[in-house]
């Protein structure tokens, strides 16, 4: 694997910390100690915090609704 570099700065100053969620998917975290960015992947590819949130969801856990 080659070095990290921020899609929105173009920093190679990236860190990755790889972590295993509640369901046991494997996930990878970004941040860029240049510009702030931070991002997810799982299987390789990017993934938005919400589905990040939901995957680290306990098992037996319901989100709260609104209204």
């Amino acid at each position: 694997m080659g070095a990290l570099v921020c899609p929105q700065c173009s920093s190679s100053n990236v860190i990755n910390i790889n972590l295993t969620m509640e369901t046991g998917a494997p996930v990878s975290f970004f941040s860029c100690h240049n510009c702030d960015k931070r991002w997810w992947h799982k299987d390789g590819e990017p993934i938005d915090l919400p589905e990040v949130l939901e995957l680290a969801r306990r098992p037996g856990r319901a989100s709260k609704s609104q209204g």
